[in-house]
């Protein structure tokens, strides 16, 4: 039995994915130490001159580009124009589909209990006398995905129906909020304010 073994079949000495053993500690000793080192004296560098680092930014998407002041009250205007198809017959909701996304004022459209059931179960309909922007009281663009407009409206409707006959004219703030939907500005809901 040979006493010696040669350096090739030493098992301290046995190559894995291209090191041995004996320097895959070498460079754990070495490096794990040095990289240690590094860093205590990176946050000792940058506590004492008051600097701070972080981790480099990955580019931002382009961000989609806003609504305009012009563009909302444009989509509101829109709304306004159809609103007689949608709570009058036929009490056609999809006309609305061009103006309003698929959030809460279309679920509210669009739910058994909601208005246009509610007109239509009871044989009533709005007739839309004049709707009209007294004013823009605010924009506010700064949510990328709600820009929301508050606006001063004056408005003259009816409601109609079977012995039903209701006059009402009013001037009141709505604040109207907006959502991208299939790449144009729809009202996403609306709020008296």
């Amino acid at each position: 039995m040979n006493q010696f073994r040669s350096a090739g079949t030493d098992k301290t000495s046995r190559r894995v994915n291209g090191f041995t053993n004996q320097t895959a500690l070498l460079l754990i000793a070495t490096c794990y130490p040095l990289g240690i080192a590094g860093l205590a004296s990176f946050y000792t560098f940058t506590s004492q001159t008051g600097t701070s680092w972080s981790p480099p930014q990955l580019a931002s998407p382009v961000s989609q580009a806003q609504i305009s002041e012009q563009e909302a009250t444009s989509v509101i205007e829109a709304w306004w124009s159809v609103r007689s198809r949608v709570f009058a017959s036929p009490y056609d909701v999809s006309a609305a589909s061009d103006s309003v996304s698929s959030g809460p004022l279309w679920t509210d459209l669009t739910k058994p209990d909601g208005p246009v059931s509610w007109l239509r179960n009871n044989n009533q309909y709005y007739t839309y006398q004049s709707t009209t922007i007294q004013r823009v009281i605010s924009f506010d663009s700064a949510n990328p995905e709600h820009p929301s407009i508050v606006i001063s409206v004056s408005s003259k409707d009816t409601l109609n129906g079977p012995s039903v006959y209701k006059p009402s004219s009013s001037t009141s703030n709505f604040r109207y909020i907006f959502e991208k939907e299939d790449g144009k500005w729809k009202i996403w809901d609306y709020e008296k304010v």
